[in-house]
């Protein structure tokens, strides 16, 4: 019943329960400060000097072979420079904002972490015995923008450069797309294009296990709907009561989703639902 919703429910304090929005700035905070007291490469007389600290806390296969595993994770809170820092944080910033308050700290943490060392180790896996290092939370940051985009696909965004706003599913399908075309087209430099697509499906794994109530689009849904049987346009006797009684249980699905996540989060099916729902109970 509406009565039961709770969004139609009168307000209540929170007890001891801690704003999701504390670990997003937490982990900020930790990049901020692991790029303060890790002391940085330097450069003297051509020949590069790098500190034992800043070895041990970036991720490469030497270290790995040494037992300094915790390189997965360290990793993950390293940074080249300040605008390498500042951007990566921004964009954490921008996409975990909008939808962390909905998946709660934990959830988010799990999915932070899960990208991010999904990332390094897919790196590590296209760079066996190289003797390079990979360091930066893009994995993790391309893994909290995938999530934001499965949850509020149809959030819009400006981008610089850009005269129109992009749905936040179509921003991440053309990061995506960018990514691949960059790695295997060898374009992009020093940056570790793999980490950012090992981010990627490390997220969406851990979405589709832990937070699948969540999702509201899903960028691989043609691979699950393959070979499933369209549904015959002509219903049998007897299956009016349990259509009907499933019919409210999407619109229902639906208006929770709309009340969490507001309006933008829903796609054009849903919306045609809502809008068919509301005309037939106008009939009524």
């Amino acid at each position: 019943m509406l009565s039961d919703r709770d969004y139609m429910k009168s307000s209540r304090p929170a007890v001891n329960k801690t704003d999701p929005m504390k670990i997003l700035f937490g982990i900020i905070v930790i990049n901020a400060l692991m790029y303060i007291i890790v002391p940085k490469p330097q450069i003297s007389e051509g020949l590069v000097w790098i500190p034992k600290a800043y070895k041990e806390l970036v991720l490469s296969w030497p270290g790995l072979k040494d037992g300094n595993f915790w390189q997965l994770v360290s990793s993950m809170f390293m940074h080249a420079d300040f605008w390498h820092l500042g951007f990566n944080m921004y964009g954490l910033y921008l996409f975990g904002s909008l939808f962390v308050r909905s998946v709660g700290t934990k959830h988010f943490l799990w999915l932070y972490m899960i990208s991010g060392v999904f990332g390094n180790m897919l790196w590590l896996m296209a760079n066996y015995h190289s003797q390079g290092f990979l360091l930066g939370a893009s994995g993790a940051l391309f893994g909290v923008m995938l999530a934001a985009a499965m949850f509020g696909p149809n959030n819009q965004f400006l981008i610089l450069f850009f005269p129109q706003p992009i749905k936040a599913k179509t921003l991440v399908m053309v990061y995506a797309a960018f990514e691949i075309f960059s790695e295997f087209g060898k374009f992009g430099g020093n940056i570790a294009h793999l980490a950012h697509l090992g981010g990627f499906i490390g997220a969406y794994i851990y979405i589709k296990i832990a937070l699948k109530r969540h999702i509201a689009w899903d960028p691989f849904s043609f691979l699950w709907s393959r070979g499933t049987p369209k549904p015959s346009s002509r219903p049998r006797a007897g299956t009016d009561y349990k259509t009907h009684n499933d019919n409210l249980k999407n619109v229902d699905a639906i208006l929770d989703k709309l009340s969490r996540f507001g309006a933008n989060s829903l796609t054009d099916d849903e919306r045609d639902v809502l809008k068919q729902a509301r005309e037939k109970y106008k009939k009524h």
